[in-house]
C-alpha cells in the first residue's frame, strides 16, 4: 500500500464524496442514519454545500478516495461548544493500515480548535469502529435501543459516546 494523502475535502470532490458515501451505505448501510435512496436523491449541489460547511477529511491512496470522516459543530448557541464526528468510513480493501485512526486523529485535532467536545454515534454491533473509537478515549454514556428500523423490522441499538478535549471539571 502506497502512503496516504489525507486532507479536508472541498467542493470540487463532491464526485468522489458522493461516489465513497453511496459505496459505504451499500456495503454497510446498518451504520449510517441516512437511508440510501434518501442520500442518491440529493443533488450534486447539496452534497458540494456540505462539503463547504462542515469539514470533512479524506484519505487518498494512488488518487483514489478510500476513506472519509466528518466534524460538524452545533449550531444553538448554547450547543456550540459540542461537535459531531460523522461519516467514518475506510473502504474494506484499505483497512487494516491504521486510516481509520489516522482519520479519526484528524477530525480531533482539527475539533480541539473549534470546540470543548466531541460526540459521536456508532451501532453497537460494529465492534471494530467501537474499539477504534474507545482506543482514541471516547466514552460510552449510553445506548439507544430501536435507533434505527431497517430493513424486515430489524433494528440498530446505537452507542453514544463523548470525548472531552478541555479538562473536565470536577
Amino acid at each position: 500500500m502506497s502512503v496516504p494523502a489525507l486532507r479536508r475535502l472541498t467542493a470540487a470532490d463532491v464526485d468522489a464524496f458522493r461516489a465513497l458515501r453511496i459505496e459505504a451505505m451499500t456495503a454497510e448501510p446498518e451504520t449510517f442514519g441516512t437511508d440510501i435512496a434518501e442520500e442518491r436523491e440529493k443533488s450534486v449541489e447539496a452534497s458540494a454545500a456540505t462539503l463547504e460547511s462542515t469539514a470533512v477529511f479524506g484519505a487518498w491512496l494512488d488518487g483514489e478516495l478510500v476513506g472519509m470522516a466528518g466534524f460538524h459543530r452545533m449550531k444553538p448557541l448554547r450547543e456550540q461548544h459540542k461537535g459531531t464526528v460523522w461519516s467514518m468510513y475506510v473502504r474494506s480493501s484499505a483497512r487494516g493500515h491504521g486510516l481509520g485512526g489516522k482519520l479519526l486523529r484528524t477530525v480531533i485535532e482539527h475539533a480541539r480548535t473549534e470546540v470543548e467536545v466531541l460526540n459521536l454515534v456508532v451501532v453497537s454491533t460494529n465492534t471494530a469502529a467501537v474499539a477504534l473509537y474507545e482506543r482514541h478515549g471516547f466514552q460510552r454514556w449510553g445506548l439507544e435501543p430501536r435507533a434505527l428500523k431497517l430493513d424486515e423490522g430489524r433494528y440498530t441499538t446505537d452507542g453514544y459516546y463523548w470525548l472531552p478535549l478541555t479538562p473536565v471539571e470536577p
